[in-house]
């Protein structure tokens, strides 16, 4: 099976990402796109929901949707996380699947800053999917094994949604159905 990661944190899980990650799954070659949950990213400091709630935001809305997978391997593995060291583990779980990596452009520009990204270049193919204001400036872009698509931009972003929801605005259009009605219920952001 040939499995397209999309990691994340999903804080919370919003209609671009969804739409991403069914875009990804209709692609030639790809069996299933896998949401991989990240407890933190090393190069990212931001504030966390609690991962059981981001769990079941990303259970309320792949519900229903073929090809789409909930993978929260990384929270069982040691802290700080690094991709190439899940991929190994996946790899070594998994033997019979083809793993490769859907990443933004944002990612590809501080990629040579991941921790052993050679191992991840050497080993997996790497789809680049376009962000709002980002520009491909990346020499990586050369790559046998990176491939730019061509997917939709989706000009929302975790950090507005909770912004909003902070200042009590409704944000329901922007999120999968379910999951705006969840963060009220627990009080989220």
């Amino acid at each position: 099976m040939n499995i397209v990661l999309f990691g994340g944190s999903f804080n919370p899980i919003h209609n671009g990402h969804l739409a991403l990650a069914r875009y990804m799954s209709q692609q030639n070659n790809v069996d299933e796109v896998w949401l991989l949950l990240s407890p933190q990213n090393p190069l990212k400091h931001l504030q966390m929901v609690s991962n059981e709630h981001r769990i079941e935001m990303i259970r309320i809305a792949i519900r229903n949707v073929p090809k789409l997978k909930l993978c929260d391997i990384e929270l069982s593995l040691p802290k700080p996380n690094y991709t190439y060291e899940t991929l190994r583990v996946l790899k070594k779980k998994y033997p019979e699947y083809s793993f490769s990596l859907l990443i933004g452009e944002d990612n590809l520009a501080i990629f040579q800053q991941w921790k052993n990204y050679e191992e991840i270049l050497e080993n997996h193919q790497i789809f680049v999917y376009p962000r709002k204001n980002e520009k491909e400036h990346s020499s990586l872009l050369q790559h046998n094994n990176i491939r730019s698509i061509k997917a939709p931009i989706f000009p929302i972003s975790s950090t507005e949604i909770r912004e909003k929801i902070a200042s009590n605005k409704n944000i329901a259009s922007a999120l999968p159905t379910g999951v705006y009605e969840f963060i009220l219920q627990h009080k989220i952001y």
